[in-house]
């Protein structure tokens, strides 16, 4: 599955419709949200009654195949305005609400790893607009002959006269973007539509496709440059490579971090004191506040275009590419002694984990793959010439120094050269265990030839062990 991106550019009554359908599925997630709230209150009522399980109320079932019927069978009370909003609407609201359902449920059973999930909270109107359009094959084309506008699906049974009298002006949304290759695409038959959701995202409205791709397509040639590489992530640089790479890193390996949020401080700090002066309900402060919602939507923007730059060619560059697993989670927390206001922003501005998603899809497109060092590995601490390890390191410690063998270099290579050793090392334990079916030993003595079995002899107890010459290994080759 894959997601295609397509930023709108509706007329001010397409964007009071989208506003509707974005209300509808809001309200079909807090009906859903509610029956399940109250039927489970109503069990609870009656277990402290002492009423025995078997003639308890009868519980209901929380998945979309379940609940879309109920809605169904009471939305002419709950909603009598459902026939001027599309049902896509209003069925992307109740199966919204089956999964956070199920994600509550499978937290609390301990089958969902992570975070604990609570019970999901009833939306209101500051929350996110979006609906999701279902592809059937009644809606036909979504893409017009010109590849600049995405088909709207309009509610069939409407009676409001603003949607029946301009239904031609109403089911075609501009994009600002041609989508020609994504249509392409999809008329070749080597990708299908599963569904569209439009949502309201930094400041404007965005199509995004989620399409399945039924022929795998090439991507991007890009000059292969080795075969692993290690990459550490950070603040004062974004990424440190083992290996330096033209175009993106200096010839240290640096790649800078453009700090985009950082950029934008001040305009933002300006947004929030002229919000502060406005009255609250006025126009003036839904202006301020669209304008400060397109500023972080250009700020998002930026950052991902330039990591995708940086995850494309490193995808394409190396065979693998090996990386850290940081717990961003606990470098930004409050409790955490290291960790300053200005720090906890700066990491959440980096965005490590879209890096990695990135890398993740871009690797297996091409073949290639990432392999995750254990968050736990030294890799600041570890001399990457001798292997020796210091017991602490403090972050304004710049400058590697080994008191064992003497070398001196930035801590950040340091880290990166460590991080590709480490990478090695996995590789060879995983070839080993395919040859052999177990782990390599990692405290055995390392012996540079093979060793036959022990004889018995009748001079002497046992013979001596007669050692050959064994082939190098290579886990890149």
């Amino acid at each position: 599955m894959r997601a295609v991106l397509a930023p709108l550019d509706p007329t001010p009554a397409q964007e009071q419709l989208l506003r509707s359908y974005c209300g509808a599925s809001r309200f079909a997630y807090n009906w859903t949200v509610a029956i399940v709230k109250e039927n489970l209150d109503t069990r609870k009522k009656e277990r402290r009654a002492g009423i025995d399980e078997d003639e308890l109320t009868k519980s209901l079932s929380w998945s979309a195949w379940s609940m879309t019927p109920l809605w169904n069978s009471v939305k002419d009370e709950v909603a009598p305005w459902h026939r001027n909003v599309t049902w896509h609407a209003f069925c992307s609201g109740v199966t919204n609400a089956s999964v956070a359902l199920k994600n509550h449920d499978d937290s609390k059973k301990g089958k969902r790893k992570g975070e604990p999930v609570g019970f999901p909270n009833f939306k209101n109107r500051r929350s996110k607009l979006s609906f999701t359009l279902i592809d059937f094959t009644r809606v036909g084309s979504w893409f017009s002959e010109d590849s600049r506008h995405v088909r709207l699906i309009l509610p069939r049974l409407a009676t409001d006269p603003r949607i029946t009298r301009r239904r031609e002006q109403l089911q075609w949304l501009h994009t600002t973007e041609s989508l020609r290759r994504l249509k392409k695409k999809v008329t070749s038959g080597d990708w299908t539509v599963q569904s569209v959701t439009i949502s309201f995202t930094g400041g404007r409205w965005q199509a995004s496709f989620s399409v399945r791709q039924l022929v795998a397509s090439a991507p991007s040639a890009v000059r292969q440059i080795g075969p692993l590489v290690g990459v550490d992530l950070g603040v004062k640089h974004l990424a440190t490579l083992s290996l330096p790479v033209g175009g993106i890193s200096d010839a240290n390996g640096h790649v800078a971090n453009p700090h985009h949020l950082d950029a934008e401080l001040e305009r933002l700090a300006k947004l929030n004191r002229q919000l502060s002066r406005c009255v609250m309900g006025s126009k003036n402060r839904a202006k301020i506040i669209m304008r400060r919602q397109r500023l972080h939507g250009r700020v998002t923007r930026s950052r991902e275009l330039y990591l995708h730059r940086l995850s494309t060619t490193l995808a394409g560059s190396f065979e693998t590419v090996v990386t850290e697993d940081l717990d961003v989670i606990g470098m930004v927390k409050k409790s955490n002694k290291n960790s300053t206001k200005e720090l906890r922003r700066s990491i959440l501005d980096a965005g490590f984990f879209e890096l990695r998603r990135q890398l993740n899809y871009k690797t297996e497109d091409r073949g290639h793959r990432v392999i995750v060092v254990n968050r736990f590995y030294p890799s600041s601490k570890k001399c990457s010439h001798c292997g020796e390890t210091k017991a602490k390191l403090a972050l304004s410690e710049r400058v590697f120094e080994c008191s064992n063998c003497g070398i001196s270099l930035d801590r950040d290579v340091n880290a990166a050269r460590n991080i590709r050793d480490e990478g090695i090392r996995l590789l060879t334990n995983e070839a080993s265990a395919v040859a052999g079916h177990q782990p390599e030993t990692l405290n055995a003595v390392s012996r540079d030839r093979e060793t036959k079995p022990l004889r018995r002899g009748r001079g002497d107890r046992y013979q001596s062990r007669t050692t050959q010459p064994i082939r190098e290994f290579s886990p890149l080759a």
